[in-house]
């Protein structure tokens, strides 16, 4: 089973690399370090929610998009979870992340 961080890396690889675009110009256009970008595309970063929208920009798609993973790699909780983060307002998803951040970070310790 992929993680979500892997999933989305997988996906900004696969959109970065449609485009066209290294690493590098990636990083530019989205107005991030390119090593990041390695990193979050081998699933090794968790993604803040305001690098998520810097990537989208960059890749120049809406938000959504990113998230518009195949079925077949999600299981079935993972993609009700997406589903029902796409129906969020942002404050929500604002209120969310700092929530599983702090639930991820307790999971660590």
């Amino acid at each position: 089973m992929n993680s979500i961080r892997k999933l989305l890396g997988q996906r900004i690889r696969t959109l970065r690399e449609q485009s066209g675009w290294t690493q590098e110009q990636l990083a530019e256009r989205a107005d991030l370090h390119p090593n990041y970008i390695g990193q979050i595309e081998r699933g090794l970063k968790n993604v803040s929610l305001d690098n998520i929208h810097k990537l989208a920009v960059g890749l120049r798609i809406n938000l959504s998009q990113l998230f518009n993973f195949d079925d077949q790699e999600l299981p079935a909780a993972s993609s009700r979870i997406v589903q029902m983060l796409q129906q969020c307002s942002n404050e929500d998803l604002d209120f969310l992340m700092q929530h599983i951040e702090h639930l991820l970070d307790w999971k660590q310790k």
